[in-house]
């Protein structure tokens, strides 16, 4: 199993990059894509031909070197990174660089289905790729009037779920509790129907579910303050239809890879956990172990634990 070199600050692209090579989804998307020569998805391309065909460390020069030259002003060497930051751009420069546009827009909207699918695609600038078909998924916002009960509702596309942190809770309690119904007193909303400035119940479900889930812990809520709870670690998440879904439709999935932060923004570091085909490995820059599946619940992993990325079941 192949270890990266760490360049100077690099952990977290060498955490990411292990993620993704170890999601048997994103890995053919980047393996199978035609683009320029000097695109930053050809580049990821050819770092993960390296790792997946080659049974040794990678010296990851040419593509930290490409790296920082097309993420200029963005992403300086030798400066810590926030793998979320770079969750969202390497998404963004994928998605751009392979996007295609899509004709079939919805011109005759005839029910909430056809709706959501013409905002996310408006959204999206009636773009699709196949990164953006896998990783983004999306939720449904429901206002719901305490006058006349009249519902509202909007729709808002996502590649990651952030989670606030509840100390000893697991990743599926936070999930359920970031769904929870929310009264609000009256503010400067008001009603479509009754046209009146009153309190409501705000509530967000998940309306589209993506093949390949980021889930992101907010560790950092206070910038200059890292929250060090424990979060337990589900290997597998089950969404069934009920108070957090928005359709009658199930979703499994099962546990790929897990960044893992130690430190502080400033002065951190960064391994990834990566689960293959049931075995469990820890990528330290260049230094690889074997760990037991028992070992995610580790204090240390527990407090440490970052992103985490999830794939649909039918993977395995």
């Amino acid at each position: 199993m192949e270890g990266i070199n760490n360049l100077g600050a690099t952990c977290a692209i060498n955490s990411f990059i292990q993620i993704i090579c170890r999601c048997n989804y994103l890995r053919t998307i980047i393996l199978n894509s035609q683009t320029d020569e000097k695109s930053f998805t050809n580049e990821l391309k050819e770092i993960l031909e390296l790792m997946y065909n080659k049974n040794q460390s990678i010296n990851p020069n040419k593509f930290i070197n490409a790296f920082y030259r097309i993420f200029q002003g963005i992403f300086n060497p030798f400066e810590q990174i926030d793998i979320n930051e770079l969750l969202f751009y390497i998404y963004e420069k994928i998605n751009d660089e392979t996007s295609i546009f899509n004709p079939n827009l919805i011109t005759n909207i005839t029910n909430i289905h056809q709706e959501h699918d013409s905002k996310i695609a408006l959204y999206n600038n009636n773009k699709i790729s196949e990164i953006s078909s896998l990783v983004q998924g999306s939720y449904i916002n429901i206002i719901i009037c305490s006058n006349c009960s009249n519902k509202s509702y909007s729709f808002e596309p996502f590649i990651n779920i952030t989670l606030d942190i509840i100390e000893n809770n697991s990743i599926a309690d936070l999930i359920i509790s970031s769904m929870k119904d929310e009264y609000r007193e009256q503010d400067d909303w008001k009603c479509d129907k009754c046209n009146i400035n009153c309190s409501y119940i705000k509530t967000k479900k998940l309306w589209k579910m993506p093949k390949t889930l980021f889930i992101t812990l907010n560790r950092f809520k206070d910038y200059d303050k890292k929250n060090l709870s424990q979060v337990y670690i589900n290997d597998s998440l089950n969404f069934n239809s009920g108070s957090i879904m928005s359709n009658n439709n199930n979703y499994n999935y099962e546990l790929s890879g897990i960044s893992l932060h130690y430190g502080s923004l400033s002065g951190g570091h960064y391994t990834a956990l990566c689960n293959i085909t049931n075995d469990y490995y820890l990528y330290d820059d260049i230094n690889v172990y074997k760990i037991k599946k028992e070992e995610l619940l580790n204090p240390i992993n527990c407090s440490s634990v970052y992103l985490l990325l999830y794939n649909h079941h039918h993977e395995y």
